[in-house]
């Protein structure tokens, strides 16, 4: 496991618009192929989550700054908002870990509406943990089990197959979609 790797998955957890699942599934899957010792990706991935998250608490504090955003946030929804924040912040921020989509708005949500910095770090410092640690296991268990190196050269051998079979899976999908909303 290099520096560089640490660095390209916090830059892909921040600036990729791809889920933070695929991300984490595809370097812990590399990092396992390559026979990497579990906890050092646990630990390693846990820290670089962490702090790629935190840059968008971070940037939410910044704008909270700014007199524009400043003055509009004075609005009296926006005070009730604060108040679910302080009530349910920490467990919204822990669960948003586990729902793709929430993930990334939760912690500048956070930032804007001034989330307690200790509360944010200790439910942020749970949460990454348990995601991480999360992927990692499953990861590892399925390498053992299967093989990552087996699925991807299988893979490769039988690309149009599978590129077949997804089609055929999203077709089927999206005609059974379609044919729910003329009904």
């Amino acid at each position: 496991m290099r520096i560089y790797e640490l660095i390209r998955l916090a830059l892909e957890i921040m600036f990729t618009p791809i889920s933070d699942d695929v991300i984490m599934l595809t370097q812990v899957g590399t990092w396992a192929s390559k026979r990497i010792n579990p906890y050092m990706v646990w630990m390693s991935s846990w820290i670089t989550l962490f702090i790629a998250l935190l840059s968008f608490f971070l940037v939410g504090r910044f704008f909270r700054q700014v007199p524009l955003i400043e003055k509009w946030m004075a609005k009296k929804w926006l005070q009730k908002a604060e108040k679910l924040l302080d009530r349910f912040g920490a467990w919204a921020i822990m669960l948003a870990f586990f729902v793709s989509g929430v993930r990334h708005p939760i912690h500048y949500i956070a930032g804007i509406l001034k989330f307690s910095l200790k509360k944010y770090l200790l439910a942020k410092f749970l949460a990454s943990s348990l995601y991480s640690g999360g992927w990692t296991f499953m990861i590892y268990k399925f390498n053992q089990k299967v093989g990552i190196k087996l699925v991807l050269l299988s893979l490769r051998q039988h690309l149009s197959i599978a590129l077949l079979l997804f089609s055929i899976l999203l077709l089927s999908f999206t005609f059974y979609k379609v044919k729910l909303q003329g009904e």
